[in-house]
């Protein structure tokens, strides 16, 4: 079981196998990391709330995109997690990372040199997210709210994490997306039987073969949150 822990809680070791496991892909002459980014740019997967099935795949998606990168970390380091970003508590950048701006081909887009802020500008409230009764108005309210305003203000004007396209190159990518699944996860233990809904092919989390039904449990996908 991996146990995804709080960035501003990491041991300096467990912080360095973090970066030296994304440099590691990254000097992969196969670019396993950059390929990465580059699906995300792919807005044929339909993976944000630009439409009725998006909103929908936001959250198992993105689930599942975490879930990608993590078991390419730890095939490189079977003790590598991916560390969540808890910005509602803690608004400042954790600090093992704030000059860990790495450089990233990108396929399709050209060279990415990590650009951004160093904090953002409010503790974001995440209490009546955490209260809306649906799936729906949930992950609505968390992806228009929070998700895209850290986005925004680490990204700023021109930086890595403001533009969809290239924004996982930058390593605090997947922190913040940690607290995101963190927080779908506390919401389902609360909302046991709210779950997105999706039918056909939009049930898959395409370009991988899972299901949103097999991305309901974090506990059966082997991980948690301490």
């Amino acid at each position: 079981m991996t146990q995804r822990k709080n960035a501003h809680a990491l041991t300096p070791a467990e912080s360095t196998r973090y970066k030296n496991a994304i440099n590691t892909m990254l000097s992969d002459i196969a670019n396993p990391y950059g390929k990465l980014v580059a699906i995300h740019g792919d807005m044929s997967h339909d993976m944000h709330g630009m439409d009725l099935t998006g909103e929908q795949r936001f959250l198992p998606w993105h689930r599942d995109y975490l879930l990608m990168l993590e078991k390419a970390l730890q095939q490189i380091d079977p003790a590598t997690f991916i560390p969540y970003w808890d910005w509602a508590v803690n608004k400042a950048v954790p600090p093992w990372i704030k000059t860990f701006k790495p450089t990233v081909v990108v396929p399709g887009v050209g060279t990415i040199r990590v650009k951004r802020k160093v904090s953002i500008s409010a503790t974001k409230d995440v209490t009546t997210i955490m209260a809306r009764a649906t799936f729906t108005d949930f992950t609505n309210h968390l992806e228009s709210g929070p998700h895209n305003q850290i986005h925004n203000e680490i990204g700023g004007a021109g930086g890595t994490m403001a533009d969809i396209r290239i924004s996982p190159a930058d390593p605090i990518f997947w922190l913040h997306h940690g607290n995101i699944d963190r927080l779908w996860s506390q919401w389902q233990v609360t909302h046991p039987s709210k779950n997105p809904t999706l039918t056909g092919a939009a049930r898959i989390m395409d370009p991988w073969p899972e299901t949103e039904t097999q991305l309901r449990s974090i506990t059966k996908l082997g991980y948690s949150y301490i």
